[in-house]
């Protein structure tokens, strides 16, 4: 009996802390409501749209000078990673001269409406188009134009959309 009454006290407690965790990201970066944003981790400068959700362990992180802007109603898998740094070639790691990591950063546009899979990465600069689809797994690190579906690693172009079209706000204009 008093297992049962300790167990339910920290589930309580542990779904306070969730919340609070939640509340303070959804502050931090200005997130709306709508946004459903559990077990995800934010970094640096993000703008994230209306109705858009982030599965778990997804990681969304910007640079010192750059940023992420994730567009309305977008559907992000789990375990995906959006990034606009990178190290730099130039000095990729640390030597005896150099203590700290030279980094590249270019600004992460998606668009409104994408549906990105699970375990996919998009790297430093890359430009997703409106309505686009990313398949599971993939690694983009080229633009991706609207309603184009992309997989693979490196990504690349795997056919257009023209069924999402026809549902798309475009087709009724």
């Amino acid at each position: 009996m008093i297992k049962g009454f300790i167990l339910k006290v920290l589930s309580v407690a542990y779904a306070m802390i969730h919340q609070h965790r939640i509340d303070l990201l959804r502050k931090k970066f200005n997130v709306p409501a709508s946004v459903s944003i559990n077990d995800i981790s934010l970094e640096g400068h993000i703008i994230i749209d209306e109705f858009t959700y982030l599965n778990d362990y997804t990681r969304v992180d910007s640079g010192d000078h750059s940023k992420i802007k994730i567009g309305k109603h977008c559907a992000i898998g789990r375990f995906v990673h959006i990034t606009s740094k990178t190290h730099d070639l130039i000095q990729p790691t640390t030597d005896e001269l150099n203590s700290t990591i030279r980094l590249r950063e270019a600004d992460v546009i998606i668009g409104n409406y994408v549906w990105i899979g699970d375990k996919v990465t998009i790297l430093p600069g890359v430009e997703v188009g409106d309505y686009a689809v990313i398949a599971a797994h993939a690694v983009v690190t080229k633009n991706v134009k609207p309603f184009e579906v992309v997989g693979g690693v490196p990504a690349r172009h795997i056919r257009f959309n023209e069924s999402h079209y026809r549902f798309s706000s475009l087709s009724n204009s």
